[in-house]
This record gives structure tokens, sequence and C-alpha cells, in this order.
């Protein structure tokens, strides 16, 4: 009961008291001219609250379009002191300073103008990336010494520890772990006078990774989006050593830490004929991609970059479907004999790998219509939060 009680608790989604509230009179006040005699001399003053973009931002512009530089006899600019313009963020007003009325007046047109409100841009975005691995390893020991007496002797190496090294070895050439893994099936018989040893060491692997991101952007015309999702994984290396009991083939892990980061950053310009172009750079990880017959952790990254596209809204640019499928397939035995079928299986080895990925992007631009109802974003998230339990009493 008290886990039930915790979890209702937890999964509450308040409505905002003062979502609709009325906007303070204050930010609605008109801009205020200010005529003010400092040090004995007139200067003027401007008050204006920016409607629509930042008081830093109207800032860079004011200063770029009004102020003026002289220049001294050694050719060093130096900025005229009775023009300045400051900000205050906790207002978000601007506050320009002008030795004439004049001036203020030019200011204030050039802020009527600029200062309006901007185009935002909603980009429903989706990511997906698979990897498919199958492979197959079929590798072969094969050893008859003094066969019936008669000194018939073929096999493989010896491996110093009494053994025999496979005779037609398999992916365990390309990734030793392997030689630890699989199914051995075959005879071996250390008879009197002689030895028959015969075994097929068989291993089917298949892995799957599928990576979906469905995120959404609000972003102003012009500015930059970026949604940026890192986890630190580990991943267990293996290091093959030899030189043990019997210089037998020692495997030891080592864990290591790496930064899986999934980002996408997005910049839309809306241009006047309708159409919206995207710059976007979208960077994708993955981790424990299926990889080699052992299906051992592989971590993945992939970034692509694009720009100067035109899209009209609610069309889709789709970046990527990059496809990339890789197949090899070796067999190693005796001529002629690993052609003969079932008899191969003594006399052949076969490494068979084939592994399939593929990225996509579609990044669907419009012109958004500003936010959602309060009420109907928390009917919403309590649907999406609600736990298990709570579902199946509601059934």
């Amino acid at each position: 009961m008290e886990t039930e009680k915790i979890l209702d608790e937890v999964g509450k989604v308040e409505i905002v008291s003062d979502a609709n509230a009325p906007w303070p009179a204050t930010d609605a006040q008109p801009p205020v001219k200010i005529r003010q005699t400092v040090g004995g001399a007139e200067e003027w003053k401007l008050v204006y609250p920016c409607r629509y973009h930042t008081a830093d931002q109207m800032k860079n512009i004011i200063h770029a379009q009004f102020a003026s530089q002289l220049f001294d006899p050694k050719g060093q600019s130096t900025t005229v002191q009775n023009y300045t313009v400051t900000t205050n963020p906790a207002t978000n007003q601007l506050i320009v300073r002008s030795p004439t009325e004049q001036d203020l007046d030019a200011v204030l047109e050039m802020l009527n103008e600029i200062d309006i409100p901007p185009l935002r841009v909603r980009v429903d975005c989706m990511v997906s990336e698979r990897n498919a691995s199958m492979t197959m390893d079929r590798q072969t020991t094969l050893l008859i010494e003094n066969l019936f007496g008669e000194g018939i002797a073929l096999g493989g190496k010896d491996d110093g520890a009494g053994g025999v090294l496979p005779a037609f070895p398999g992916a365990s050439l390309r990734e030793p772990a392997r030689g630890k893994y699989g199914l051995k099936v075959g005879v071996d018989r250390p008879d009197e006078g002689h030895r028959v040893r015969a075994l097929v060491d068989i291993l089917v692997s298949r892995g799957y990774l599928k990576v979906l991101m469905q995120p959404t952007l609000e972003v102003l015309n012009g500015q930059t989006a970026k949604v940026l999702s890192k986890q630190r994984v580990p991943l267990e290396q293996i290091t093959v050593q030899s030189g043990g009991y019997g210089d037998d083939v020692i495997l030891s892990t080592q864990t290591k830490y790496y930064e899986v980061v999934d980002s996408l950053q997005i910049t839309p310009h809306v241009f006047p004929d309708g159409s919206i172009s995207l710059t976007t750079r979208v960077q994708i990880a993955s981790y424990l991609a299926p990889e080699g017959v052992t299906q051992s952790q592989a971590v993945t990254e992939r970034t692509i970059t694009s720009k100067d596209n035109r899209l009209r809204p609610g069309e889709s640019l789709v970046i990527g479907g990059l496809r990339k499928t890789v197949k090899r397939d070796v067999v190693r035995g005796v001529p002629v004999l690993k052609d003969i079928p079932l008899l191969n299986l003594l006399f052949s080895g076969r490494d068979f790998e084939e592994q399939a990925t593929e990225l996509l992007f579609v990044l669907t631009p419009t012109i958004s219509t500003k936010g959602r109802p309060n009420p109907d974003m928390q009917d919403l998230l309590e649907q999406r939060h609600s736990s298990p339990l709570s579902q199946a009493g509601a059934e």
C-alpha cells in the first residue's frame, strides 16, 4: 500500500496555477525619454522595454548602427564618450544615452522596426540506427597417430600441453577469444598402439541492435537548438596472453569506460517565400553493437552535417539513409577433400560473417504555433508517466 501511494504521489503532474495569469503591467509600458543635466551639460536618455528580443541583442544592434568613432593624430580610434548603451537584464530594458533628442528619436525609430515578433520553428526529428550481425564458425581438429600399428600419422600441430591445435581454424584467427567458446562434436579415442581424434567445433551467433530517438525542438529563426545525451558506459576488453601452465592460453578482461554521446544541433532559417532551410549536425553513438562471432561489445559513432537546403513547412528532410553490408566467407582445408560433402567437416574449417548497418535521419520543420495549453500537457504527461500497476488497476 505504501509503495502504491509513493508511486501515485511521484507520478502526479500538477497544473501551474499562474499559467494563464495576466502579463505584468510594467512590461507593457511604452518607451520613456528623459532629459537631464549632468555636469552642466544637457543630455538625453531613452529607457526602452524590449518586447520580443533580449536587451543584449538589441544593444549589439544599436551599438553597430549608432556608435561613432574618432581618430587621434596617431590613427588610433577612440569611442565617443557622450553615447552609451546599457542593459538591465532583470527587466529586459535597454538604456540609451545620447547628447540630443534627435539622436534618441533615430534610435527609437530603429528599435520599433527591429523589435518585432520573431518566427519560431518547430522541428520534429527521427533518428534511427540499426545493426545486425550473423556469423557461423566451424573449425576442425584432426589427429591420427600410428593407425592400426602401421605408422600412419595425420593431424594438426602439438600445442605443447599434450593437446592438438585446430588443424583448420575458423574465426579464432581473428578473435582469439573464440577458441574458448563453441560446441565440440566428435571422437577422441586414445587406444592401445594408436590414437584417433576428430573434433568439429561449431558456433553460430546472431545479434541485433536498434536505436531510435524522436526529439522535438522549438527554436527561434536563426538561432541554434541543441539536444545532448551523454552516457558513460563500461566496455570490457579481452586480452590474450600465453605462458601459463603448460603454455596454455590465458584470457584476461579489462574494463574501460567510454562516453556514448548522442547530439542533435539544428539552426533553422525562414525565407520570405515561406521555405525553411536547416543547418544540421547530427551525431549518434551506439553501445553494444553486435560484432564478430562472439558478439563482442563495440562502440560506434557517426556524424552527419547538412546545410544549404530548402523545405516547405511540413516537408521532411532525409539525411543519411546510410546502408552498409559486409560479408566474409573463408574456407580453409585440404584441397579436394574440403569440397566433398560431409567429409569436408573433417578436412576443412569455415569462417562466415555478415554484418549490416543502417543510419537514417528524418527532420520535419514547421512554423510553430507557440505552446500547448497546460491542462493538455498535464493529461499527456500523466498518461506517459503512469505506472504499469496503476494502468492495470484502471483496466
